[in-house]
């Protein structure tokens, strides 16, 4: 049986849905989101994954309150959930995986009470007989790369038993092709690579780019989702702000292990 999830990342939502961040209300454009994955009837999806920057910034934690109100999320599972966003009737599982504006120890005081204080979110859980891993590169309050040596270890520990395998993380694990990104990339990056490349890993999901595309790490296709949030154009000049409708990304894991996306976009909110 296959099964599906859905992919979010880089809300930057602020204290309250109609927080303001560079003239964008994006809570709004991740209630929009929200509400369109609701009228499609969740998309037969198991849960939402969202990998990382949930909040506009790691020195404004009251944006953690915002994003629990606007995901209406309940439970009390510690990190990385599920808890239950029940946000326009969804009802869906929930996981957190951190991104560059998250402070760590915030996030899990006022999103994950229950559970350690301190620590990266590197995780492992299953569902329907996939494993899935949250790697968490360890940089907050910066927009550097930086793959923590505890990260690599247990990365390593993780892929030597070899079950079918998402990897859900915040940074880009490849170059991507804009000079602003690929100049932050960790000098270890073919590590990583080296070690994806020969696991049981059937697709990476991150986020960080704002940007969707696709690519490979040899056979492990690898994905960037759109952002909920507005996005930036590096092509034309100085970096300036360019608006898309939120998007997000419907994830199928098939029965044999091989994955399908579909992009979904909503409409930008008024």
């Amino acid at each position: 049986m296959s099964l599906k999830f859905i992919h979010i990342t880089d809300s930057h939502v602020g204290e309250t849905a109609d927080t303001l961040l560079h003239f964008y209300a994006s809570g709004r454009a991740l209630s929009a989101a929200l509400a369109h994955i609701a009228r499609h009837d969740r998309h037969g999806a198991a849960f939402i994954a969202h990998t990382g920057d949930m909040i506009c910034t790691s020195s404004r934690p009251e944006s953690y309150e915002g994003a629990r109100a606007i995901y209406g999320l309940e439970g009390d599972a510690p990190a990385p959930g599920p808890l239950v966003a029940r946000a326009h009737g969804l009802d869906l599982p929930w996981y957190y995986i951190p991104g560059n504006a998250d402070d760590r120890d915030a996030c899990r005081a006022r999103i994950f009470p229950r559970g350690p204080r301190h620590g990266l979110f590197n995780y492992s859980w299953e569902v329907a007989g996939i494993r899935f891993l949250s790697l968490d590169w360890g940089a907050w309050k910066t927009d550097v790369y930086t793959l923590e040596p505890s990260a690599f270890a247990w990365l390593e520990r993780q892929l030597q038993h070899s079950v079918p395998t998402i990897i859900l993380t915040h940074h880009p694990p490849v170059h991507v092709g804009v000079e602003m990104f690929d100049r932050m990339t960790p000098e270890d990056l073919p590590r990583l690579q080296n070690l994806i490349r020969d696991s049981s890993v059937a697709a990476i999901f991150h986020g960080h780019t704002h940007y969707p595309w696709e690519t490979r790490i040899g056979r492990v296709p690898v994905f960037g989702t759109g952002s909920i949030t507005y996005r930036l154009s590096y092509d034309e000049g100085p970096p300036h702000l360019k608006l898309f409708p939120p998007q997000y990304r419907v994830v199928t894991v098939k029965d044999d292990g091989s994955v399908s996306t579909e992009v979904w976009e909503a409409e930008l909110p008024a």
